[in-house]
Protein backbone atom coordinates (compact mmCIF):
# COMPACT_ATOMS: atom_id res chain seq x y z
CA UNK A 1 0.00 0.00 0.00
CA UNK A 2 1.45 3.13 -0.66
CA UNK A 3 1.72 6.07 1.42
CA UNK A 4 -1.44 7.88 -0.36
CA UNK A 5 -3.61 4.79 0.91
CA UNK A 6 -2.14 5.10 4.15
CA UNK A 7 -2.61 8.41 4.48
CA UNK A 8 -6.59 7.95 3.35
CA UNK A 9 -6.96 5.10 5.65
CA UNK A 10 -5.86 7.01 9.13
CA UNK A 11 -7.64 9.77 8.05
CA UNK A 12 -10.96 7.25 7.55
CA UNK A 13 -10.30 5.35 10.68
CA UNK A 14 -9.82 8.67 12.72
CA UNK A 15 -13.11 9.95 11.48
CA UNK A 16 -14.73 7.05 12.96
CA UNK A 17 -15.24 9.78 15.74
CA UNK A 18 -18.22 11.76 14.09
CA UNK A 19 -20.59 9.15 13.96
CA UNK A 20 -19.74 8.67 17.83
CA UNK A 21 -20.17 12.27 18.68
CA UNK A 22 -23.58 11.96 16.76
CA UNK A 23 -25.18 9.28 18.53
CA UNK A 24 -23.48 9.17 22.08
CA UNK A 25 -23.35 12.97 22.52
CA UNK A 26 -25.88 14.13 19.94
CA UNK A 27 -24.04 16.88 18.69
CA UNK A 28 -25.47 18.69 15.55
CA UNK A 29 -23.89 19.28 12.63
CA UNK A 30 -23.95 23.24 12.01
CA UNK A 31 -25.31 22.70 8.38
CA UNK A 32 -23.92 26.20 7.29
CA UNK A 33 -20.32 25.01 7.03
CA UNK A 34 -20.01 23.50 3.48
CA UNK A 35 -15.57 22.77 3.52
CA UNK A 36 -15.52 19.18 2.39
CA UNK A 37 -12.31 18.70 4.64
CA UNK A 38 -13.86 20.06 8.09
CA UNK A 39 -16.85 19.58 10.39
CA UNK A 40 -18.30 21.85 13.01
CA UNK A 41 -20.95 20.47 15.27
CA UNK A 42 -22.28 22.40 18.17
CA UNK A 43 -22.63 20.58 21.80
CA UNK A 44 -23.25 21.00 25.42
CA UNK A 45 -20.10 22.56 27.36
CA UNK A 46 -21.06 20.24 30.16
CA UNK A 47 -21.11 17.13 27.76
CA UNK A 48 -17.63 18.31 27.13
CA UNK A 49 -15.05 16.48 29.90
CA UNK A 50 -17.13 12.95 28.71
CA UNK A 51 -16.67 14.19 25.36
CA UNK A 52 -12.77 14.51 25.62
CA UNK A 53 -11.62 10.54 25.88
CA UNK A 54 -13.53 9.56 23.21
CA UNK A 55 -11.54 12.11 21.15
CA UNK A 56 -7.89 10.93 22.78
CA UNK A 57 -8.78 7.86 21.75
CA UNK A 58 -8.59 8.74 17.89
CA UNK A 59 -6.12 11.28 18.34
CA UNK A 60 -4.18 11.26 21.66
CA UNK A 61 -3.63 13.85 23.95
CA UNK A 62 -4.44 17.10 23.35
CA UNK A 63 -1.81 19.52 21.70
CA UNK A 64 -2.96 22.78 23.92
CA UNK A 65 -5.18 22.00 26.64
CA UNK A 66 -7.90 24.32 27.79
CA UNK A 67 -6.39 26.66 30.18
CA UNK A 68 -3.12 26.66 28.55
CA UNK A 69 -1.39 29.67 27.33
CA UNK A 70 -1.39 29.63 23.78
CA UNK A 71 0.60 32.95 23.43
CA UNK A 72 3.53 31.28 22.21
CA UNK A 73 2.03 28.29 19.76
CA UNK A 74 -0.22 31.37 17.89
CA UNK A 75 3.00 33.07 17.26
CA UNK A 76 5.35 30.56 16.59
CA UNK A 77 3.74 27.17 15.77
CA UNK A 78 2.80 27.18 12.09
CA UNK A 79 0.44 24.32 12.72
CA UNK A 80 -1.87 26.45 15.22
CA UNK A 81 -0.84 29.42 12.72
CA UNK A 82 -2.56 27.47 9.78
CA UNK A 83 -6.42 26.62 11.85
CA UNK A 84 -6.35 30.44 13.04
CA UNK A 85 -4.95 30.14 16.13
CA UNK A 86 -6.37 29.20 19.40
CA UNK A 87 -7.22 30.83 22.52
CA UNK A 88 -6.58 29.83 26.30
CA UNK A 89 -10.15 28.30 27.11
CA UNK A 90 -10.19 26.15 23.57
CA UNK A 91 -8.70 22.78 23.63
CA UNK A 92 -6.53 21.43 20.46
CA UNK A 93 -5.45 18.05 19.57
CA UNK A 94 -3.17 17.12 16.34
CA UNK A 95 -2.77 13.65 14.85
CA UNK A 96 0.03 14.05 11.92
CA UNK A 97 -0.98 11.77 9.49
CA UNK A 98 1.93 12.46 7.11
CA UNK A 99 5.11 15.32 7.37
CA UNK A 100 2.60 17.28 5.12
CA UNK A 101 -0.95 16.15 6.03
CA UNK A 102 -2.47 16.31 10.14
CA UNK A 103 -6.04 15.84 11.22
CA UNK A 104 -7.27 18.24 14.51
CA UNK A 105 -10.38 18.65 16.99
CA UNK A 106 -10.87 21.82 18.38
CA UNK A 107 -12.86 22.13 21.22
CA UNK A 108 -14.49 25.91 21.44
CA UNK A 109 -16.51 27.33 23.79
CA UNK A 110 -18.93 30.07 22.72
CA UNK A 111 -18.39 33.52 24.59
CA UNK A 112 -21.49 34.97 23.38
CA UNK A 113 -23.37 31.31 25.16
CA UNK A 114 -21.19 29.57 26.99
CA UNK A 115 -24.01 26.56 27.11
CA UNK A 116 -22.16 25.75 23.89
CA UNK A 117 -19.15 24.33 22.48
CA UNK A 118 -18.49 24.03 18.82
CA UNK A 119 -16.64 21.21 17.95
CA UNK A 120 -14.72 21.47 14.74
CA UNK A 121 -12.44 18.41 13.38
CA UNK A 122 -10.51 19.03 9.96
CA UNK A 123 -8.13 18.06 7.74
CA UNK A 124 -4.89 20.73 6.99
CA UNK A 125 -3.00 19.68 3.68
CA UNK A 126 0.31 21.92 3.09
CA UNK A 127 -0.64 21.96 -0.30
CA UNK A 128 -3.79 22.48 -2.36
CA UNK A 129 -2.98 19.80 -4.91
CA UNK A 130 -3.06 17.31 -1.87
CA UNK A 131 -5.98 19.08 -0.43
CA UNK A 132 -8.20 18.63 -3.60
CA UNK A 133 -6.93 14.88 -4.16
CA UNK A 134 -7.69 13.89 -0.46
CA UNK A 135 -11.31 15.73 -0.39
CA UNK A 136 -12.12 13.25 -3.27
CA UNK A 137 -11.66 10.48 -1.11
CA UNK A 138 -12.60 11.63 2.49
CA UNK A 139 -15.16 14.67 2.19
CA UNK A 140 -18.11 11.83 2.80
CA UNK A 141 -16.48 11.41 6.12
CA UNK A 142 -17.01 14.47 7.44
CA UNK A 143 -20.60 14.80 6.68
Amino acid sequence: MDNNANSVESIKTTLKLIPILKTQFNVKRNADEDDPLLFIGVAESNLIDKLRPVVEVHFGAPYKPAGESAFWKNLFDSFVKNIGGIRTEQTLFKKEISPTLALFCAFWPWGSNPVNTSIRIGLLCESEEEEQALAKEVKAFFR
